[in-house]
């Protein structure tokens, strides 16, 4: 089964979970696509996908102002997992597949 699809994830933050819209769309081991958290939607940056693993950027607004925060991954079946590289450490993220 392929990345290429729309994903709901929510990340497990120390604020709490925060919910979020992944849609993937891969060529080769180019991956872009978006991100959609908070009513904001950003474009997927330096994505690289290899079979079922993958990792991005996105810059999140927070209310420091804006960070680069990385998303590693893979997909399982339906299921997403993995996680998110933040200035202040990891936290894990998990998630289905809804397209």
């Amino acid at each position: 089964m392929g990345l290429d699809g729309s994903y709901e994830i929510s990340v497990k933050t120390p604020m709490g979970n925060q919910d979020r819209k992944l849609v993937f769309k891969t060529d080769g081991s180019a991956l872009t696509g978006t991100s959609e958290s908070a009513g904001e939607t950003v474009d997927l940056l330096e994505g690289k996908a290899d079979g079922t693993e993958f990792q991005f950027k996105v810059k999140q607004k927070t209310p420091v102002g804006r960070l680069k925060v990385t998303f590693v991954g893979s997909l399982e079946g339906d299921v997403v997992s993995g996680h998110v590289k933040t200035p202040l450490g990891k936290v894990q993220f998990h998630g289905k597949k809804v397209s």
